[in-house]
């Protein structure tokens, strides 16, 4: 029985892309660096601020140059974070559906835990019971570490979770934690991308996820 459901941040309940985009490109200009287009940030985003960074800068940056441009980015990003982003269309319905279930609700993410903390207070309020991002000494997702202080905070087991996500990030961290996987096809990657990285279920719109549910609970 599914007592708790799992979700990623970034592409999944949030559309944060916009003010990702805005901070890479700032950060970028600063240092007289090419900007990127939109799809080719959406391309490098999932495994945390500081691989974004990496992703986007030249090849020829060296440590001291993708440091400089990781502060420039998160400096910016800060102060920007809730500009442009807002839960996707139906997430709200679906989340507020979940709770009056009486399912136990987490988002965890890679983003620095201020930025998950903050943009849950301000965008969900009351939905999620847990909400975690990157902290010095938990490695982050695809590793486990994350998913299983969600866990334990929640006082639920790997086979009562679901873990609903946008990314193959996403879908190797359910593999991980053993934990069964709803890819959604809305977010920042493709549907093969999601099934090719063995997402257990597949869906296109938010309110799917009731569907999953109950055929989940009636195995």
């Amino acid at each position: 029985m599914i007592k708790a459901i799992i979700f990623d941040m970034d592409g999944t309940v949030l559309n944060t892309i916009d003010d990702i985009h805005r901070a890479v490109n700032h950060a970028l200009e600063m240092k007289n660096c090419p900007t990127k287009t939109l799809d080719e940030v959406k391309r490098a985003v999932g495994n945390g601020a500081r691989k974004l960074i990496e992703r986007v800068c030249p090849s020829s940056f060296g440590a001291d140059e993708l440091d400089e441009v990781f502060h420039l980015y998160q400096n910016y990003y800060d102060a920007h974070n809730n500009d442009f982003t807002g839960p996707y269309e139906g997430i709200l319905t679906l989340l507020e559906t979940l709770k009056k279930r009486g399912y136990l609700l987490a988002v965890v993410s890679n983003k620095f835990e201020h930025l998950v903390q903050g943009l849950n207070n301000d965008v969900f309020k009351h939905l999620f019971d847990v909400a975690i991002g990157e902290v010095k000494g938990i490695p982050i997702k695809p590793a486990p570490d994350m998913v299983y202080k969600a866990l334990d905070v929640l006082g639920v087991q790997h086979h009562e979770t679901l873990f609903v996500g946008d990314s193959e990030v996403d879908m190797d961290t359910a593999t991980n934690a053993k934990l069964t996987s709803v890819g959604v096809t809305w977010g920042f990657r493709s549907e093969e991308l999601l099934r090719k990285h063995q997402a257990n279920y597949i869906i296109h719109q938010p309110l799917e996820l009731l569907e999953i549910m109950d055929e989940v609970n009636l195995k």
